[in-house]
């Protein structure tokens, strides 16, 4: 087995098809054909079903995919970073991120790496936590910053930070002026508002799965995609929205604390297993110093990062 091979094996994968993959390949279908014939005579085992349309992978196919995904990866990679050391630069860093986590600590983490490496070229990248898993296990990202956890074995995720959630509330509302925390029981029989409504699962099954674990029945719920949408919707009175407590930008709104103990967002920060990229100590770093130097600078107000991450 070599490199080449699994390079063809994973655009015969991806494509479902051998004519597509040879000419993204840019080669005549009978050879490509002939590699992964040799591949799977190697390994002994089949990793196509040839007589479905489109082609579907085995059990050992899906598996030496997903694993050639990553090796090939890791090789581009490599080959990136052996160029960028021998021509003495600092390369590119790509970053996925979910819009909410831009109110937090997360833009300053970003900040501080960009004074620290002023070389880097640092890229970001707006995904659903989801999305960034796939993200980077085909290579397309090599940090993802989000808010919902994955079990995907071939991802390391890091919770950097659990946020308290606040009630957004129109400024009319009768509870608005009351300063104390409020519980989730209070929100029986009002309109809900979620977000995002698409990809799933997002924060919005988060917050239902919260109410529904507390027993708390909404008169509505309301699924919109944007946080904005949302605080809109909120400012014309069609109903509430639970929020991360960073995300209270708009003044015309009230907030209320939630008082509940599991109310709260982690902030997750994930990377391939097993990647022993400079940058994955890096940014440890930069989050063990904003905790223990300016905790303050992470969101005047708002819980900070949790202690040294080691």
């Amino acid at each position: 087995m070599d490199l080449r091979q699994l390079k063809y094996f994973v655009a015969v994968a991806r494509e479902r098809n051998f004519t597509r993959a040879a000419e993204q390949l840019h080669m005549a279908q009978p050879p490509l054909g002939r590699q992964i014939q040799l591949l799977e005579e190697e390994l002994g085992v089949p990793l196509l079903l040839r007589n479905s349309r489109p082609l579907r992978l085995t059990e050992a196919g899906r598996f030496l995919f997903e694993q050639a995904v990553q090796v090939l990866s890791r090789v581009e990679q490599m080959t990136a970073e052996t160029r960028r050391l021998g021509l003495n630069q600092q390369g590119t860093l790509s970053i996925g991120f979910v819009p909410s986590t831009l109110y937090g600590g997360v833009p300053i983490l970003l900040r501080k790496l960009r004074q620290q490496h002023p070389k880097l070229d640092i890229r970001l990248v707006e995904l659903s936590s989801i999305q960034q898993v796939e993200a980077l296990r085909t290579g397309r990202i090599d940090l993802g910053f989000g808010r919902i956890p994955s079990n995907d074995r071939a991802v390391t995720r890091i919770v950097l930070r659990e946020e308290r959630l606040v009630l957004a509330m129109p400024s009319t509302s009768p509870g608005a002026a009351k300063p104390q925390p409020m519980w989730l029981s209070e929100l029986a029989e009002q309109k809900l508002i979620v977000y995002p409504k698409n990809p799933r699962p997002s924060f919005a099954d988060q917050i239902l799965a919260l109410i529904n674990g507390c027993g708390v029945q909404p008169a509505e719920i309301i699924e919109v995609n944007e946080l904005q949408t949302a605080l809109g919707l909120v400012a014309s009175e069609a109903g509430v929205c639970i929020i991360p407590a960073s995300a209270t930008f708009r003044a015309d709104l009230r907030y209320r604390p939630i008082a509940d103990a599991n109310a709260t967002s982690p902030i997750i920060m994930c990377h391939r297993l097993n990647d022993d990229g400079w940058y994955i100590a890096s940014v440890k770093k930069l989050v063990d110093e904003l905790y223990h130097s300016a905790p303050s600078a992470l969101g005047m107000g708002f819980p900070q990062f949790p202690g040294p991450m080691g």
